[in-house]
């Protein structure tokens, strides 16, 4: 899986993007330093968060027949989705990153606990208890990620599948409700994987869709099987 970056200063000296995409692999700290043919160097943020990439490098992993890590990055990206959750409640409580960093220092490492604070804070939050993967799902996982089993793609998507039931409405309802906590979130992500970039070269943002994206506001993205995105995200490689 590659990121394509077009070069944002190819499009103010030219007055439109460049024919040349910068391939590269993603970053976990979501900053590309890059260099075009042209010799324009720049700096590009993305802007998702982890999660939403997270799943979209699942859904690659099973195109590419890699089912085992298909099920390790969608699992993953539930797991974020939580943090990011968790980071939404508290900035909505504190008006500040400040409590939410204070807080995750003591549970960054331990899974189950990260499950516990959310599982809570929705409930205090939107007043019910949230929908979660079944003990059966949960525990196919574990067999892969732990146990080293081997699943067939249809169960890979089938586990997909049952992330996005979890993971999606949740995401939605985060949207809606929190719309300001979302972009403080999104704000935060921006200047810390901006931070230590080189000044002087320009600095832009962007934006690539994911199959779980805070930023594609169509409904009709938001209900498509994991089947329907693959086909999709299929079609998209063969362009590029």
């Amino acid at each position: 899986m590659r990121l394509l970056i077009p070069c944002m200063k190819c499009l103010q000296v030219f007055g439109r993007p460049s024919n040349e995409l910068a391939r590269v692999e993603f970053r976990d700290d979501g900053r590309y330093e890059l260099t075009c043919p042209f010799g324009h160097e720049t700096t590009t943020i993305v802007q998702q968060q982890k999660f939403e990439i997270l799943f979209d490098i699942g859904a690659h992993a099973i195109l590419d027949g890699y089912y085992r890590e298909a099920i390790s990055s969608i699992a993953s990206s539930l797991e974020r989705f939580y943090e990011f959750a968790i980071r939404v409640f508290l900035e909505q409580s504190s008006k500040s990153d400040d409590l939410f960093q204070s807080c995750w220092r003591t549970v960054s490492s331990q899974s189950e606990r990260q499950l516990g604070a959310f599982i809570f804070l929705w409930a205090s939050n939107v007043g019910s208890a949230p929908k979660l993967l079944s003990d059966k799902q949960t525990a196919f996982r574990n067999n892969v990620i732990h146990k080293g089993k081997i699943p067939t793609k249809e169960e890979a998507i089938k586990y997909g599948n049952s992330v996005l039931e979890a993971l999606r409405p949740k995401m939605l309802i985060i949207q809606n409700t929190f719309a300001e906590e979302v972009q403080k979130i999104v704000f935060y992500h921006l200047r810390d994987s901006r931070a230590g970039a080189d000044e002087k070269k320009p600095i832009s943002t962007i934006c690539s869709p994911t199959i779980v994206s805070l930023s594609v506001g169509e409904l009709s993205h938001h209900q498509g099987s994991l089947e329907d995105h693959l086909v999709t995200l299929s079609d998209r490689r063969a362009r590029a």
